[in-house]
């Protein structure tokens, strides 16, 4: 066996853990939430949105303002206008129109940038939501696929996804109306101050429970989300499963829709009692808040009718000073509701933040040693893997080799390891013990990215990707998306051709009836078309998961007599349960419980009559019989 130059085993590029979730741990934490952390949250999203939509935001920051303006200006035209009419002189109405013509006007300029500010939200929330959820994309992409195994991480993947779909929208419109309430609180506390400033610091005063009442809340409403995280995530598989064509058909030959529908509905009754009596908490709190700061306003308001009883205002400063009071209690309960929605979306931020703020970790803990030249030799020495969702190993000290020119077979019951081995190989998981190398090196130290583009693989459940026939053989290989001659030479070489050109439009048939003008396939048409991507990828290794489980007798006999001409140049490691598909194989490895049992040619593994025989010839005897 070849010497093979080891470091420390990684998953995720930190050291193996004897806890297999300890990657996830270290990536996928949130940090611990803090009020004192809430200025750095709104400073975060602000740059979110920056980042995303930078002119419409400086549009709505502006409107906003021009708003805060035009509240303030409105405020001392009427002030004017109140000092005119309750002066002790008779007023003439040419005397009067300057301030109906301010007023009029400003109110116009409310009205417009009102209906500005919600179109332009709008766009802005949107804007904010392709950036946010293209963020969760390219982070679910770029973590390893024993990622995927973990529930932690789907918890945090669900919540993630939640606060980029909606979330960055809800605190784009919480900023909008934060910003304009506070926009709009300066330019009154402006013309109030002028009036009475006693009543400005009073009117800030009273908003206050509310604004403790409704923060409170938004933590309720926080708590039970992320308690409910994985019961939601089942929900919505149940839902799926009930609604997607890949179940459909087994669901109804058993007659098991009624009852998993049952079973949905049963969890999303339990959410939603769990959401009452949440809203209920959240209820009596607003209340609370509410009842407090009525007391507060009626306070101030017997302080207004004190001062015009006493004579310290005049009738035209009482009025303008309780028109602005009620202006400013409007934009405080803005200011109140906004705040608190933002506090209870940055909440909800964290989760979105602690997740693609995995991304670059695992990228700089990568290595990206380039790959130099195409591999001749592909070696596993010792090899031993187990998921994190089990506790006893799916390999255990495997050893073996695949040279280019060769095929090397996978062979073993149900269970035995094939599949687990194969993606070890593929670069997909990192082993738990024992090396993957490629010409003595070890695969880890490579850049992931190059090593897996000299790998080709088919596994036996392929994707069928609901998209033109075009795309799903050269989705084999992206950089050569557009060579159309190696996409149909690709189709021929899986005799898979003839049927494409025979579809409505082609090659750019959708494949699935999901879509409008899309076909569907038979099992081994879909079959073929994996086979095709895997033959447009044209990579020095091939790795060949069941590629015949669905093919017919004579296409499947016809695929391993010409397989040696189809890879010639290659390394295929050929995974099959059925033997005969095997016997040319140039080394056969027989896996028996996580371990390699036996390994030889097909002749050699017959004369030792030991466990590859007993299966070989459990197989033959069905067919003599």
């Amino acid at each position: 066996m070849t010497d093979v130059h080891t470091e420390p085993v990684t998953q995720l590029g930190v050291e193996a853990s004897d806890d297999p979730a300890f990657t996830l741990q270290d990536y996928f934490t949130p940090t611990r939430r803090r009020l004192t952390r809430f200025p750095h949250l709104v400073a975060v999203s602000f740059g979110i949105v920056w980042r995303a939509a930078r002119r419409e935001l400086l549009e709505v920051i502006a409107l906003q303002a021009l708003t805060a303006a035009a509240l303030a200006g409105e405020l001392l035209l009427v002030r004017s206008l109140l000092g005119h009419l309750t002066g002790a002189h008779a007023v003439a109405f040419g005397a009067i129109l300057p301030q109906l013509a301010g007023i009029t006007a400003l109110t116009v300029v409310l009205g417009t940038a009102g209906t500005l500010l919600g179109l332009r939200g709008r766009l802005l929330a949107h804007l904010v939501a392709l950036h946010a959820t293209d963020a969760i994309v390219r982070t679910a992409i770029a973590v390893d696929l024993i990622t995927y195994e973990a529930p932690r991480f789907h918890d945090r993947l669900q919540r993630a996804q939640l606060a980029a779909t909606s979330r960055p929208a809800m605190m784009v419109q919480e900023l909008i109306t934060t910003a304009g309430a506070v926009l709009s609180i300066g330019g009154i506390a402006v013309a109030l101050l002028l009036i009475q400033p006693l009543f400005c610091l009073l009117a800030l005063v009273a908003y206050v429970p509310i604004w403790f009442a409704t923060n409170r809340a938004g933590r309720l409403g926080y708590r039970q989300s992320v308690e409910q995280t994985e019961r939601l995530r089942r929900q919505q598989y149940l839902f799926e499963t009930l609604t997607t064509k890949p179940p459909a058909q087994e669901i109804r030959a058993f007659g098991t829709g009624a009852f998993l529908a049952d079973r949905q509905y049963a969890i999303y009754r339990q959410l939603l009692d769990e959401l009452r009596e949440v809203l209920t908490r959240r209820m009596r709190l607003a209340l609370a808040g509410q009842l407090a700061t009525a007391v507060l306003s009626a306070g101030l308001l017997a302080v207004l009718v004190w001062f015009v009883t006493s004579g310290r205002m005049t009738l035209a400063e009482a009025g303008s000073a309780a028109t602005a009071m009620v202006l400013l209690s409007g934009r405080l309960h803005g200011l109140a509701n906004g705040s608190a929605g933002l506090y209870e979306n940055s909440l909800y931020l964290e989760d979105y933040l602690s997740f693609v703020g995995a991304a670059p970790r695992v990228g700089a803990s990568r290595r990206t040693v380039p790959v130099v030249h195409e591999p001749e030799l592909l070696t596993a020495v010792d090899v031993g893997f187990t998921y994190p969702s089990r506790r006893s190993p799916s390999l255990v000290g495997v050893s073996l080799e695949l040279r280019r020119g060769e095929v090397v077979a996978l062979v073993g019951e149900n269970g035995s390891g094939k599949t687990t081995l194969a993606k070890l190989l593929a670069g997909l998981y990192a082993p738990t013990t024992g090396v993957v190398a490629w010409d003595g090196i070890d695969a880890s130290t490579l850049d992931p990215a190059e090593a897996r583009r000299r790998v080709a693989v088919v596994f036996q459940d392929f994707m069928h990707y609901l998209l033109p026939a075009y795309d799903n053989i050269a989705l084999g290989d992206h950089r050569r998306f557009e060579d159309a001659g190696a996409v149909e030479r690709a189709a021929r070489a899986a005799g898979i051709h003839e049927t494409i050109a025979s579809l409505p439009a082609g090659y750019e048939t959708i494949l699935g009836p999901a879509f409008f003008g899309g076909s569907d396939l038979s099992g081994g048409e879909w079959q073929r078309i994996a086979l095709a991507r895997l033959f447009f990828r044209n990579a020095p290794v091939v790795i060949l998961d069941e590629p015949t489980s669905v093919l017919d007798p004579r296409a499947e006999a016809a695929l391993y007599a010409s397989m040696r001409t189809l890879f010639a140049g290659r390394g295929v490691l050929l995974i099959s349960h059925r033997f005969a598909s095997v016997r040319s194989a140039d080394r056969i490895y027989v896996l028996r419980d996580g371990r390699i049992h036996e390994q030889g040619t097909h002749r050699q593994l017959l004369a030792a009559a030991g466990y590859y025989a007993e299966l070989f010839e459990l197989q033959a005897s069905q067919y003599r019989s």
